[in-house]
């Protein structure tokens, strides 16, 4: 690998074989309270011609493509994202699919023509943060959006095409309103109905705003089995409307629970409505096993001691 080629920092854990092309820098919004990526970045587009001068180093790289995502955190907002992706797909034909991050507000702000272009350029799926379902949650968080916003954004989405993949960061209601980020989240993604749910578990990283209202007392975090129920709670509350399932994947260290140092809970997987039943099971017995430990630990727990350095 050459030293100009530039990669991104982030991607999600669904993308650690995919070929990473950094196409904007940063996040163009970047004030959520519990977010400690990008800090160092001020948000800009890389030049099309530059993204295309590195595809070739890529290909000597990743000789063979199962699958393309794009970074940073919003490459939508590329006015020349249908060239890029185009000469993406020339480069890697084998791809069966190229993804990325994306933002509520940007759905909502190109046009359904745009978003059509783009779609039918090459680009497949597309990972968005919806962290919780309740208004006044998102708005304590400053995540930019609102519930009626993130519904609206991601039918677009939808209607353009798009797999369509939301995240909810468990833990996000505190120990005191986990149950109205449950029942709201589990609202808003019933209406919506998207391919995914990634399931990310909050941990309150040290440098962050969210870190330091834990240590003035306005944020108490979640417990492990606070989580958990937290988690029950959505599942059992979430009722997808469109024909296609609904593909729930727990793909990341946070959501680990360690009890009396060993692992408790590794997260759920399956697809609604189908696999909700042994879902439930899941988290059923993870709470039997938390509830009778003498030491619950998770990775919040940890990066609170010190004794995590990273998630990513």
């Amino acid at each position: 690998m050459t030293a100009e080629l530039e990669l991104p920092p982030y991607r999600p854990p669904s993308e650690a074989d995919s070929v990473l092309v950094r196409v904007t820098r940063g996040c163009p919004w970047n004030k959520c309270t519990f977010c400690g990526m990008y800090k160092d970045l001020s948000f800009e587009l890389r030049p099309a011609e530059e993204i295309i001068r590195d595809l070739p180093r890529l290909r000597e790289v990743f000789p063979a493509a199962a699958s393309v995502f794009l970074a940073d955190a919003d490459s939508l907002t590329h006015p020349d994202l249908p060239e890029i992706l185009q000469a993406i797909r020339r480069t890697f034909p084998e791809a069966e699919r190229i993804t990325s991050y994306a933002r509520f507000s940007t759905l909502r702000g190109r046009s359904q023509e745009r978003l059509r272009l783009i779609r039918q350029a090459g680009l497949d799926r597309l990972h968005v943060g919806l962290e919780s379902g309740s208004a006044r949650i998102l708005q304590a968080v400053r995540k930019g959006t609102r519930p009626d916003r993130a519904i609206a954004a991601s039918r677009r989405a939808i209607e353009a095409g798009f797999e369509l993949s939301l995240y909810v960061l468990s833990g996000l209601g505190g120990e005191d309103d986990w149950e109205e980020h449950a029942e709201q989240s589990a609202a808003v993604l019933s209406e919506v109905s998207p391919h995914f749910l990634r399931l990310r578990s909050l941990v309150i990283l040290p440098g962050t705003p969210l870190h330091d209202a834990c240590d003035s007392g306005a944020f108490i975090p979640a417990s492990p089995l606070t989580r958990l129920r937290e988690t029950r709670r959505l599942i059992e509350h979430l009722e997808p409307t469109s024909t296609h399932e609904l593909r729930v994947c727990s793909d990341h260290f946070s959501n680990m629970i360690w009890a009396d140092s060993r692992p408790a809970y590794n997260g759920i997987e399956g697809c609604l409505p189908r696999d909700r039943r042994a879902m439930l099971a899941a988290c059923d017995r993870a709470l039997r096993r938390l509830e009778a430990s003498r030491r619950i630990e998770d990775p919040s727990t940890l990066a609170r001691r010190g004794r995590l350095l990273s998630l990513y």
